[in-house]
C-alpha cells in the first residue's frame, strides 16, 4: 500500500521510510484486524481495539493506515490480488495448454475445478469477511472487488468454453453457469456450519460438486 493510505499532513518517520519495515507492520494490524471483524463485525470493532492487539497506540494505527476502511480494503484487496496473481496465470495456462494439446475437455475443466476449490479453502475467511463487510467499502472499492472477482471467474469461463468448443459441454449461458460455479464454491467458506459432520475437508466438498457441476456444463 503507497503513501496515500497515510493521513495527510503527518510527518513520515523512520519507519514509514522503510518500505518493508511499514509493510511488515500494516501486515501485523491487518491480521489483527481480521480476528476482530469476523468475531465482533467491522462496525462492532473500533481502531483503538485494534491498535491495542496490535501493540501500537491509538493515534500510531493512522500512521500505517488512513482510516478504519482502509485496513478493511487492505485485507480483502491483498488477499484477492494473491489469488487473482496466483491462480488466474496458472489456470489461463491450463487451458491454453489444453488447447493447443487438443487435451479432453472434462479432465481439464476438472483440474481447473479442482485448483479453484482450493483456492477458496485458503481464503475461506477473507471471502467470509468481504461477503460481511464488502458494503462498509466506499463504491470505488467495491467496484474494484468486484471486477477483480469477474476476472477470477472468467478462468472458470474459458474452461467451459473449451468444452463447448470440443463439443464436451452444452453452449449457452457459460458466464451464468461459471457464476453458478462461483456461488457453490464460495458457500464453502460461508456457509461452513452447513457442512459439519457431512463433509470434512475441501476434497469431500469438491467429490460432492463436481458430478453436480458437469451435469450443469452438459445440459
Amino acid at each position: 500500500m503507497d503513501g496515500r493510505i497515510l493521513r495527510s499532513g503527518k510527518k513520515n518517520s523512520a519507519l514509514i521510510r522503510d518500505s518493508g519495515l511499514l509493510q511488515m507492520k500494516q501486515e501485523e494490524i491487518a491480521k489483527v484486524a481480521l480476528d476482530l471483524f469476523l468475531r465482533d463485525g467491522f462496525h462492532g470493532t473500533t481502531t483503538r481495539e485494534i491498535a491495542r492487539r496490535a501493540g501500537v497506540s491509538a493515534g500510531g494505527i493512522f500512521t500505517y493506515f488512513k482510516n478504519k476502511e482502509h485496513i478493511l480494503f487492505h485485507i480483502i484487496t491483498r488477499e484477492q490480488e494473491c489469488a487473482e496473481s496466483k491462480l488466474v496465470d496458472e489456470l489461463r495456462r491450463q487451458v491454453e495448454d489444453a488447447t493447443r494439446s487438443g487435451a479432453d475437455a472434462e479432465t481439464v475443466f476438472i483440474a481447473v475445478f479442482a485448483a479453484f476449490m482450493h483456492a477458496i479453502d485458503n481464503l475461506r475467511r477473507f471471502i467470509l469477511l468481504a461477503y460481511q463487510e464488502t458494503k462498509s467499502l466506499d463504491q470505488a472499492a467495491r467496484h474494484a472487488l468486484t471486477e477483480r472477482e469477474r476476472r477470477l471467474q472468467r478462468v472458470l469461463s474459458q474452461a467451459i468454453e473449451y468444452g463447448v468448443a470440443q463439443r464436451c459441454f452444452s453452449p449457452g449461458n457459460i458466464e451464468l453457469k461459471a457464476h453458478s460455479i462461483v456461488v457453490l464454491a464460495h458457500a464453502w467458506a460461508v456457509r461452513r456450519w452447513a457442512f459439519a459432520g457431512v463433509m470434512e475437508s475441501i476434497e469431500d466438498y469438491i467429490r460432492f460438486l463436481e458430478p453436480q457441476v458437469l451435469a450443469m456444463l452438459k445440459s
